[in-house]
């Protein structure tokens, strides 16, 4: 009898250590799982906001992307919900996000239908220099990083200051063609238009009736650009020289013809913290002789 119930004694110890610990993971599994569940869930469809939360507040809790996302490089194996042009609702519902951000122009539509399917949006697009500030701001509120974003923007407009402060006197005449199909160039209101003249470049198409515009091909010849630069793939120096008309041109004859093989466009055509990288680039090519 004493060995029978020594037994009993131990089986039930036994038996209580292993539901002790079971109870015991079963919590730490659940405890993982409400942190989990409550991390932020972020979706981002423009590639300028993609870089600048990976800036603020890292991508861990980057969810979603669109496929022009591809900088800092780690996002470009985050799962993706279409392109800039065309993202995908499905998609993002599908993926529960807690917060999506968009981008102004092309994705109104998208940001009006994701508000109706009562997700949180957020729409940002900066367009000049002090609204990428602002906007970094912003973002490092939204993902509660302020004091990791305050520091990028103070930085970031210290620098900006000291380029602004040091321009050239000699100002060469710049064309930026953004599109070559029909002829695209940008405006000094436009981000791009602002980054030439803060490098120290006069933009020949100060003005046009959009910041983004079309152009004719005989206001580039007659204006005379010292610089072209082309921030679109596909075309080469030879074809921009071959061009009808344009073998004269200033800038075809002395070779100061810059395409994406000179300057990543993504450094001047996003408004992103990597700006003063592309105005340093620009400031290099205004430079050479």
């Amino acid at each position: 009898m004493v060995q029978v119930s020594f037994i009993v004694e131990r089986s039930v110890k036994i038996f209580c250590l292993i539901l002790f610990i079971f109870t015991l993971v079963t919590l730490f599994a659940c405890q993982k799982q409400q942190v989990l569940s409550s991390q932020p869930r972020y979706i981002v469809t423009s590639p300028e906001i993609a870089e600048i939360i990976a800036a603020v507040a890292g991508t861990e809790n980057i969810v979603g992307v669109t496929t022009e996302c591809n900088y800092p490089p780690e996002l470009q194996a985050i799962t993706k919900v279409g392109t800039f042009g065309n993202v995908s609702i499905e998609k993002i519902l599908k993926m529960n996000p807690t917060l999506v951000f968009t981008s102004g122009l092309e994705q109104e539509l998208v940001s009006t239908d994701l508000g109706k399917l009562n997700l949180q949006v957020v729409s940002l697009y900066p367009q000049s220099v002090q609204e990428l500030l602002d906007t970094v701001r912003k973002i490092g509120l939204l993902t509660d990083n302020s004091v990791k974003a305050d520091a990028i923007a103070d930085s970031l407009e210290i620098a900006l200051n000291t380029i602004r402060n040091n321009i050239s006197s000699d100002q060469p005449r710049v064309y930026v063609e953004i599109y070559g199909s029909p002829l695209m160039s940008v405006a000094n209101n436009s981000f791009v238009g602002e980054l030439i003249e803060l490098a120290g470049g006069d933009n020949i198409f100060s003005e046009l009736p959009r910041n983004y515009s079309r152009i004719k091909p005989e206001e580039i010849i007659n204006r005379d650009p010292e610089i072209i630069l082309i921030t679109y793939p596909g075309i080469s120096r030879e074809d921009i020289i071959n061009r009808k008309g344009w073998s004269d041109i200033s800038a075809c004859l002395d070779q100061r013809i810059y395409t994406i093989d000179d300057i990543d466009p993504d450094l001047i055509l996003r408004a992103s913290v990597r700006v003063t990288e592309g105005l340093q680039r620009l400031r290099e090519i205004f430079d050479e002789r």
